[in-house]
């Protein structure tokens, strides 16, 4: 899967324009001055726009990446590409 490597300083967004944030940075690894981003990191959100039940899911809370880089490791483990996939947990609750 080709992309371009996701650091510390890009910006992601839950797709009802939430922040995320990710529990876990490359302590080793720096693209343009950030850390790279590890796939199996947890992703909090802040921000969500998603309506509470009855009317929507609820607010997104956490996310993860269930696809990253396939050749290119840091520290093990597959990285976070632009292009990578991801789901997110919503609270289900008000």
């Amino acid at each position: 899967m080709p992309g371009f490597l996701v650091n510390a300083a890009a910006t992601v967004q839950c797709s009802h324009a939430g922040t995320a944030s990710p529990d876990m940075k490359s302590t080793k690894v720096k693209v343009d001055g950030q850390p790279v981003i590890l796939q199996d990191a947890t992703w909090s959100i802040s921000g969500c726009a998603s309506q509470d039940p009855p009317n929507g899911p609820g607010n997104d809370k956490t996310a993860t990446f269930s696809t990253g880089s396939t050749r290119v490791k840091v520290e093990g483990k597959p990285v976070v590409l632009a292009d990578s996939i991801s789901s997110c947990v919503a609270s289900g609750t008000p």
